[in-house]
């Protein structure tokens, strides 16, 4: 079976909401993290940070579309724009055969 591959476009030094909060690049960091532990060899997930890669074809294209940030692609998609509802995510994937490791 070949993954599923998720591309998360964003800017990581964009400020969150409280100072209590890590910041964007880790919160990033740490949904990879935890799709990866949920669905395994299922997918794959990539970050491309604005600010470290904006000569990135992928950056470009988003930006000459008007995308807003952060921006979800599934296989190449926009699948969510301007935030990453989780919930609607697991939903995503799952209509997409893919799911959660038992």
């Amino acid at each position: 079976m070949t993954p599923a591959e998720i591309v998360i476009i964003a800017d990581g030094a964009t400020p969150v909401c409280c100072p209590e909060a890590p910041d964007l690049k880790t919160q990033i960091r740490y949904l990879a993290q935890g799709l990866m532990l949920a669905y395994g060899e299922q997918l794959t997930v990539e970050f491309v940070d604005l600010g470290g890669r904006p000569d990135h074809p992928l950056v470009r294209r988003a930006r000459a579309e008007g995308r807003k940030f952060p921006l979800l692609l599934l296989n190449g998609e926009v699948k969510f724009e301007g935030g990453i509802p989780l919930l609607a995510l697991k939903n995503l994937l799952e209509r997409n055969g893919i799911l959660p490791r038992t």
